[in-house]
């Protein structure tokens, strides 16, 4: 019995002692809430839209909604709108907007939506930033699509890119460095060194850690997320201008 006794006494004190230690110990910091864009003052009459929506969502995705900032796993057509951000781990992503213009976001990448926005006047206004890794940004032509009212910008560090209907962009970036290859359309970069055109073919590689002159090769290196970006464009053209699926 005293054997008992001394083994339960044992217990309880470890018991006692663990539980005095776990009220007593520093709380541990909470993790910082990823912060969505917060959308800028617009003029009185400007509607905020859903004008964009995930056509594609395959393997770690998350989706950061504007209103309680916090990151869960997004399906298939959940709808964009001014303020999200999405970050993808091991997988990718696809935002197509209204005019079947597409954003497609590649692994370990994260992109936010600064403005999304339909004006009194019908036009619809999107903005795009890249923050890190791989995104393509392809605007369907406009022979296709009358889309030549809407405005699209995708910006990253100090650079704003404005293209044009057909304007197909790829943007990679880390923290020192972008990388923008120019694969088809036309454009213009704006930044902290002026006003560049965009040649298609070529590759306009960007200090993010200072102010300069970008540097420009006439060549675009091959991404292993090519493949899927090619295939991606072709299929939203073919499912516009195709009879058997009517729009």
């Amino acid at each position: 019995m005293r054997v008992i006794a001394c083994i339960a006494f044992t217990l309880v004190s470890v018991l006692a002692c663990n539980i005095w230690a776990l009220q007593n110990a520093p709380l541990a910091p909470a993790r910082e809430p990823y912060r969505a864009a917060q959308p800028p003052n617009q003029p009185h009459g400007n509607t905020k839209v859903a004008i964009a929506w995930l056509s594609e969502v395959s393997g770690e995705v998350e989706l950061a909604s504007a209103f309680d900032q916090e990151f869960q796993r997004p399906l298939n057509h959940t709808a964009i709108v001014q303020g999200n951000i999405i970050r993808t781990g091991k997988g990718r992503a696809e935002v197509e907007l209204e005019d079947q213009s597409t954003i497609r976001v590649g692994p370990y990448s994260v992109i936010a939506f600064p403005r999304l926005e339909l004006l009194p006047s019908g036009t619809k206004v999107s903005a795009v930033r890249g923050l890190r890794g791989t995104v393509y940004v392809s605007l369907i032509p406009s022979y296709i699509v009358d889309n030549k009212g809407n405005n699209f910008e995708l910006k990253f560090g100090q650079q704003r890119v404005s293209l044009r209907p057909s304007g197909h962009v790829r943007l990679e970036m880390d923290r020192t460095e972008a990388r923008l290859a120019m694969l088809g359309g036309k454009g213009q970069v704006d930044g902290p060194f002026g006003s560049m055109d965009l040649a298609r073919k070529r590759t306009f590689t960007f200090n993010l850690t200072e102010p300069s002159q970008p540097d420009v090769v006439k060549k675009v290196t091959a991404n292993p997320m090519d493949k899927w970006d090619t295939w991606a464009v072709a299929y939203h053209q073919h499912d516009v201008i195709s009879p058997r699926f009517p729009r």
